[in-house]
């Protein structure tokens, strides 16, 4: 009678859970909309993707092809500073602590007099979550 190869078992779902761990780490987080010629990145000035919880980040929406003082931005915690150079839109967001009902911060913007939008889903987190 052979006796069950264990080993097998245990690599196998040890690579299940390698492979569950860096699919949930590496999500990547989409700061970059592209229409035609048209472009919008978002750089979060602390160069993190990601924004905390009480925590005043400036962030700068860089802008190709669209012109900053048509852009409309909506979402909470958010505050236009103004714009730079023509090309870029800037911002301070500060989002209080549970304020989302999920931890992710949704930016809308407009532009082309309102005709096309884009939404950006951008993750929150606390300070203890950094340490």
């Amino acid at each position: 009678m052979e006796q069950p190869n264990y080993i097998n078992t245990i690599l196998v779902l040890l690579t299940f859970v390698v492979f569950s761990c860096k699919t949930e780490s590496s999500k990547e987080v989409e700061l970059i909309y592209e229409v035609g010629n048209q472009k919008i990145v978002v750089e979060i000035e602390n160069g993190q993707n990601f924004l905390e919880y009480n925590t005043p980040t400036k962030t700068n929406f860089i802008l190709t092809n669209i012109d900053p003082h048509t852009l409309l931005i909506n979402g909470a915690g958010i505050r236009v500073l103004g714009t730079k150079n023509k090309t870029t839109m800037r911002t301070e967001i500060n989002v209080p602590n549970n304020y989302l009902e999920n931890d992710t911060l949704n930016i809308k913007v407009w532009f082309n007099k309102e005709k096309k939008s884009h939404e950006f889903n951008i993750p929150l987190k606390s300070a203890e979550q950094n340490n």
